[in-house]
């Protein structure tokens, strides 16, 4: 080993310096072949797990977004489904109705003459259920009563109204009375159509104040 060195110290100081540079490029090639082309690849794969990391984050929150709608929309589409039944239920309910709007007429201290229930009309994805009615009062008393069975929950139509004068049977202390001659209609809600129900039963006779 001795004489190794010692030929290496007699040479020219360029073929020192050549051997130098080699053992330089030798240990660099080393060096670039063991640890940094090791490194290169484990960075290579880092970045390719980076990319591949940040395009499921972007993925996970695209279907985040889209969920989040969805329910949003669910969410929206089941409290118009609430609303829908409360003003338009699938149960026809009727006694409750007429309780409600007999409450109503008490209310209203009018006096009801009539009230006959008529068939059911089907129409489309609804039922209507009209009540021919008739009451007596004042004018007041009848406005105060159709106000009130408009705040009413469910769907309830007034149609073909018509006010005459009571001049029978009124006494001195009752001037100007009115008979309200009138059709309320609510609705049921069907997927099917529904069925008609039996027409002319009477509801309730006249009674009152």
């Amino acid at each position: 080993m001795q004489n190794f060195f010692d030929r290496i110290a007699a040479l020219q100081l360029t073929v020192k310096l050549g051997i130098i540079v080699g053992l330089v490029a030798v240990l660099a090639g080393g060096y670039w072949y063991f640890f940094y082309s090791d490194m290169q690849d484990e960075q290579a794969h880092l970045e390719q797990d980076r990319t591949r990391l940040e395009k499921e984050k972007k993925e996970y929150e695209r279907r985040k977004a889209e969920y989040l709608a969805f329910r949003n929309e669910v969410n929206a589409l089941l409290d118009e489904q609430k609303e829908l039944l409360r003003v338009l239920p699938k149960a026809a309910d009727i006694e409750q109705f007429i309780e409600n709007v007999s409450a109503q007429i008490e209310l209203a201290g009018l006096t009801k003459v009539e009230s006959v229930r008529e068939p059911a009309q089907p129409v489309e994805m609804y039922v209507k259920i009209p009540i021919k009615m008739s009451l007596s009062g004042s004018y007041h008393q009848i406005n105060h009563f159709f106000k009130q069975v408009g705040d009413l929950k469910r769907i309830v139509n007034i149609e073909d109204l018509s006010l005459d004068p009571v001049t029978v049977g009124v006494s001195p202390d009752q001037p100007n009375l009115l008979k309200a001659n009138f059709t309320a209609t609510t609705f049921m809600f069907t997927d099917k159509g529904g069925g008609a129900q039996k027409s002319g039963t009477s509801i309730s006779s006249g009674g009152g104040h």
